[in-house]
């Protein structure tokens, strides 16, 4: 029961991350792609991990509950990346402002 308290607060935390406004400057057309790229992954990485909590809550197969288990692991990790981007390459190029951040 805790666990699926735990998915549903993780999912309305990434469903406000969707709907919080960006702020992208309208001088640089590439930050207005990834923040489109941001937007729907997000939404994209909600729906596979709500699919795959489902599954997960679900299904009495070991199979198929690693196999959830490992969905969620990958929306996690791809969230992460694709969200923490900006800072990679803001410390690359020693940039002072990279698509706002």
């Amino acid at each position: 029961m805790r666990k699926t308290l735990m998915a549903i607060a993780a999912l309305l935390c990434f469903a406000g991350l969707v709907a919080a406004e960006l702020v992208i400057p309208p001088e640089q057309p590439v930050c207005r792609l990834y923040g489109m790229i941001q937007v729907f992954a997000t939404i994209g990485g909600i729906l596979a991990a709500a699919y795959a909590g489902f599954t997960l809550a679900t299904s009495h197969d070991l199979a198929e509950r690693n196999n959830a288990k490992l969905l969620l692991g990958g929306v996690v990790i791809g969230l992460i990346i694709v969200w923490l981007a900006p800072l990679a390459v803001k410390s690359l190029v020693d940039a002072s402002d990279v698509c706002g951040w």
